[in-house]
């Protein structure tokens, strides 16, 4: 069966005539039916092609199924030889082992050029094990990789920033000090809390940094998972399909809102009692940035605007329902680089990664602060598009059977 599929990828490659969206979703549609979900052809083209568009649409489809990390290591040893393709390597980064990071790293240093396309590499290191770029945080010149190198820094730089902050008074250090989001930095956070509780944004350091402001609880749920998109049934958790009961209605034109995601609680270690569903509205209205629906036992309670009955025919999730895979994420403290839209990556627990650093919602039933639990990004899939390209962040009260659901763009 593979030999069939290497001819026609092979084909797909070399057809000239096609190219940009329509050939990489060609190459996807290929190698998603092979075996091992089609890891180890797409790393054998890699291996033997020398086109930096081929390169990027065989290690993005890489980049987008679980597991298969000895594929993913070759092709990136494959990558770093070679200064034209080896932007690619950073879709990879999650699954290489730190000795291959530390030789991407000094590649970077020896190159001296800050726009390398090593840059790109680097990136993805300070999001997923910025540890292995803090040894050499002198030499690296850029804004967004000393963000991300601020995810589990040591208890010194937690001082440092703290007993800074109480001189200066410079609220970007207080910022800095949550974003390294060790358990160590929220409890500074938390001891600073009558010397800074007057400042309008002392919850939201507090949340960012890992505590919920309300009680002594986490933020968000261990471990972190990435997540990536699977076939219908091949996972407990489930994307998209169609929802029994009642669901928000846009403001504007009343279109129903879908289901993104139910999260199966037994198929987690979050001690969760209920399954999580989140939804998100159909229409590209905008006239809402959150929904707040109370899910389970028989019942549906749309919160802060009208509901009405789902709409089986729509969904936002390419080919209509899929399963979400998960897979432990590499950085367990949580990321400190701001997000990108658009960029489909997927988490479950841990601590979300904002576009914009913003508040947890509250419960409308308890009152409580509620716990991040999920992000699922818009963009491109190995089955096709999102109906959107934002972030959506779902946020759940186990106790009230509420999901909370923020979108950013």
């Amino acid at each position: 069966m593979n030999v069939e599929r290497t001819q026609a990828l092979e084909e797909v490659i070399l057809n000239d005539t096609l190219s940009g969206l329509p050939k990489r979703d060609r190459i996807f549609e290929i190698l998603s039916g092979a075996e091992d979900k089609g890891a180890s052809l797409a790393a054998d083209f890699i291996m033997r092609t020398d086109d930096e568009a081929t390169t990027d649409y065989l290690a993005q489809y890489l980049e987008l199924i679980p597991d298969a990390q000895s594929d993913k290591v070759r092709a990136a040893e494959k990558l770093r030889g070679d200064e034209t393709l080896v932007r690619s390597a950073a879709r990879l980064v999650p699954w290489l082992p730190d000795e291959l990071l530390d030789g991407f790293v000094a590649d970077y240093l020896t190159a001296a050029d800050p726009n390398s396309p090593l840059a790109d590499v680097l990136f993805t290191i300070a999001i997923h094990a910025p540890g292995r770029l803090r040894p050499v945080a002198d030499k690296i010149d850029d804004r967004d990789m000393h963000r991300g190198m601020l995810s589990g820094a040591p208890d010194e730089l937690v001082d440092a920033f703290r007993e800074k902050w109480r001189r200066e008074q410079d609220s970007s250090l207080l910022e800095a000090l949550a974003l390294i989001r060790t358990d160590y930095a929220a409890d500074q956070i938390e001891s600073l809390r009558d010397e800074i509780e007057d400042h309008p944004d002392w919850e939201l350091l507090l949340e960012l940094a890992g505590k919920l402001p309300d009680s002594e609880e986490r933020a968000g749920y261990r471990p972190a998972y990435m997540g990536f998109l699977g076939e219908k049934n091949e996972s407990p958790h489930t994307l998209g399909g169609a929802f029994a009961g009642d669901v928000p209605l846009c403001h504007e034109c009343e279109a129903p809102a879908v289901r993104i995601l139910t999260l199966e609680a037994k198929s987690l270690p979050f001690t969760l009692e209920h399954n999580a569903s989140f939804f998100w509205y159909s229409c590209e209205c905008g006239a809402m940035d959150s929904t707040t629906v109370r899910v389970g036992a028989g019942e549906t309670v749309v919160y802060y605007g009208p509901s009405g009955p789902a709409d089986p025919e729509l969904s936002l999730v390419p080919g209509g329902e899929r399963s979400l895979l998960l897979e432990e994420h590499r950085n367990q403290v949580g990321v400190s680089m701001e997000a990108v839209p658009g960029a489909s990556w997927y988490q479950v627990g841990g601590l979300p990664q904002w576009v914009d650093t913003d508040r947890h919602p509250r419960c409308p039933e308890c009152g409580s602060v509620m716990p991040f639990l999920a992000a699922i990004a818009g963009g491109s899939t190995r089955f096709g598009e999102f109906g959107y390209e934002g972030v959506l962040y779902g946020f759940w009260c186990d106790r009230c059977r509420v999901s909370s659901t923020k979108y950013q763009d």
